[in-house]
């Protein structure tokens, strides 16, 4: 690995002392530690869209692919890669003006110390000695690699800090700038970035390279946590160029960001009228109309239709276009779109699963298969992430009762975000295959990196237990588990509600009482309490206030509405308690539910709705525990 750190570094005659760049790169040499002053430091991360580095963008293409993979979206993404082709090279940096330093034995010392902190993962104190050094010597290449080290830390301040230095000694480089503008927009400073940020577009408009300009501001901009100002600052400085179609892309994104959905829509349909047959622009008009409700649903499946008209090849926006009619409750017209958009691109991983999932919904089970089958027997050197096909088969399998297939297909997820839920799912099917032990101890010996994931996997072994009946056990592995970690939210619900189940109430009441004094925000756990005192008709008036606030942190929670409508039952509200019931209801028609709320209909004299209600839910959820024991309570047959 090549550097230009430490450039030029002859000595030259008549200096008493070398200077910085030659007496580096020999004492590199003595101390066997060139490779960490000429840029090999493996710690080294510099600003991806400032930069323009390519391992980033690699990464960044890698994650949104394998995403767009299991999403059914972007068909471009996950072509065959074709044979490498050269990138546009970035603009030469211009030669820096470098300060003649002299280098002392402290200024060595700091710099290969603070390289070896930095390879040991001390960032923060490399990078504020370099900072340091930077401005004691004024030399841009040390504020630079401050900037670096910052950012490797996740410093945004000190990363900033030293990116103004950065600018400050050298003012004509273009990743200096780049960095700053980066950095200053991340953190909302937009009156800082935006002569920055005219400066560079002035550059751009002469040397032609708008579209390239407005694409990197899009994606800046998208970042930056204050929409409205964002989309504000992007207005003025683009009022020039009314009539770019990148320009005009970009202010539908920024637009549609900062929740300006028409307008959105408007700029995507002038990006499209001065580009008729521009697919993006297309596609992006279509995207932005279809958040106008009903009305604008069909405004954009009514664009993408002319377009294709006009473009029939146009892949990516026949595959959205399917994808609209999927999403419109029009399945058959989707399929059609689908295979169409097969057609053309036959080894596209995206189509092939968005294939699968409309055949899911219809189901077509079968054929959901078949189309899963030929995504994972694409070539190997075609882009794609196997896991979601994975879990997609697993769960065809489970609805059609194979057990045994959906264990198989999960086993496969071995790597990646989707392993730890598959690994639970999996040891939840062996737990229904009666493989309990098996299920056990596929999730005591899965390693996972962090504490948190254990966490999940504790969690995962009790429910476990309890979906076998073994409740006591379920309570047992939790309670070590709390006793390892006291103070985790996850693990304090859980141990709150295995106590109930094994009727120590006063542990429940502990546990979840502690979640609320760490957590006054979460609903379940009052939620959890309420219900369980208004469930066994104890302490209502406390059961009341638990739901009260339940209710106002989650006002659209169905678990909770249906809590607090059973409370009503309880207190003698009947009226009131079935209008929370079947608001819960018609959230989620869940058997649980439909148990409550028919057995307040029942009380209140409306029978039939009551018995419509409990065949409907039973038909759904035979085995459910509280709708079974509601009908042999009430003496009930359906």
């Amino acid at each position: 690995m090549t550097s230009t750190r430490w450039a030029h570094c002859a000595p030259r005659a008549g200096h008493p002392a070398p200077t910085l760049p030659a007496a580096v790169a020999r004492a590199c040499a003595a101390v066997a530690l060139a490779a960490a002053l000429t840029g090999c430091a493996g710690v080294v991360a510099r600003p991806a869209d400032a930069t323009g580095d390519p391992a980033a963008e690699a990464r960044a293409e890698s994650k949104a692919t394998a995403a767009a993979t299991a999403r059914g979206t972007s068909p471009q993404r996950s072509r065959r890669p074709a044979a490498p082709t050269a990138r546009p090279a970035p603009p030469a940096e211009p030669a820096e003006a470098l300060p003649k330093v002299d280098l002392s034995s402290q200024i060595l010392f700091q710099l290969l110390a603070s390289e070896i902190a930095a390879q040991r993962g001390q960032t923060g104190s490399a990078a504020a000695t370099y900072l340091s050094l930077a401005r004691q010597t004024r030399d841009p290449r040390l504020a630079r690699r401050a900037t670096e080290l910052a950012l490797v830390e996740r410093s945004i301040e000190r990363a900033t800090e030293a990116a103004v230095l950065w600018r400050q000694l050298s003012p004509e480089s273009t990743l200096a700038a780049q960095t700053l503008e980066t950095l200053w927009l991340s953190t909302g400073q937009f009156p800082q970035v935006e002569p920055l940020l005219a400066e560079r577009l002035a550059g751009a408009r002469r040397e032609g390279t708008l579209a390239e300009f407005y694409g990197l501001l899009q994606r800046n901009l998208l970042r930056t946590a204050d929409k409205a100002a964002a989309l504000a600052l992007f207005d003025r400085l683009a009022v020039a160029d009314q009539a770019v179609p990148e320009a005009r892309l970009a202010a539908a994104a920024l637009a549609g960001a900062a929740g300006l959905q028409p307008r959105a829509a408007a700029e995507a349909r002038a990006a499209l009228a001065a580009r008729p047959d521009d697919e993006t622009a297309a596609v992006a008009a279509a995207r932005h109309l279809s958040s106008g409700g009903a009305a604008g649903i069909a405004d954009a499946l009514a664009l993408l239709d002319a377009f294709l008209k006009r473009n029939p090849k146009a892949v990516e926006a026949r595959f959205t276009y399917a994808r609209m009619l999927a999403g419109d409750g029009k399945a058959d017209a989707a399929q059609k779109q689908m295979e169409l958009a097969l057609r053309e691109e036959p080894d596209s991983p995206p189509i092939l699963f968005s294939l699968a999932q409309i055949a899911y919904q219809t189901r077509q089970l079968p054929v959901a298969e078949d189309y899963l089958q030929r995504f994972l027997a694409l070539p190997e050197d075609i882009q794609r992430d196997n896991a979601p096909a994975y879990l997609f088969l697993a769960q065809i399998a489970e609805d059609r009762g194979r057990l045994d297939d959906a264990i198989g297909w999960l086993s496969r997820v071995t790597r990646g975000e989707q392993m730890l839920p598959a690994v639970v799912r999996r040891a939840l099917l062996l737990g229904k295959s009666g493989r309990l032990d098996e299920g056990r101890e596929l999730l005591r010996s899965t390693s996972v990196p962090t504490s948190r994931e254990r966490l999940q996997l504790t969690s995962a072994e009790a429910q476990l237990l309890r979906e076998a009946g073994r409740h006591a056990d379920a309570f047992e592995v939790l309670d070590k588990a709390l006793e390892r970690t006291p103070n985790s939210p996850e693990l304090l619900y859980d141990h709150g509600m295995a106590a109930e189940k094994i009727d120590r109430l006063g542990v429940m009441e502990a546990s979840l009482r502690k979640l609320i004094a760490l957590r006054p925000d979460h609903a379940h756990a009052y939620n959890a309490l309420g219900y369980t005192f208004a469930d066994r008709n104890i302490r209502l008036d406390e059961a009341l206030t638990l739901l009260k606030k339940a209710v106002e942190l989650a006002p659209d929670d169905a678990h909770i509405l249906d809590s607090m409508g059973w409370l009503l039952y309880r207190r003698g509200d009947l009226e009131q308690a079935v209008q929370y019931l079947q608001r819960a209801y018609a959230l989620r028609p869940e058997a649980e539910i439909a148990a409550h709320l028919g057995e307040v209909l029942w009380k209140l004299g409306r029978t039939e709705e009551a018995r419509t209600l409990w065949r409907t839910a039973a038909s759904r959820e035979p085995d459910n525990e509280t709708l079974r024991a509601t009908l042999a309570r009430l003496n009930i047959a359906l």
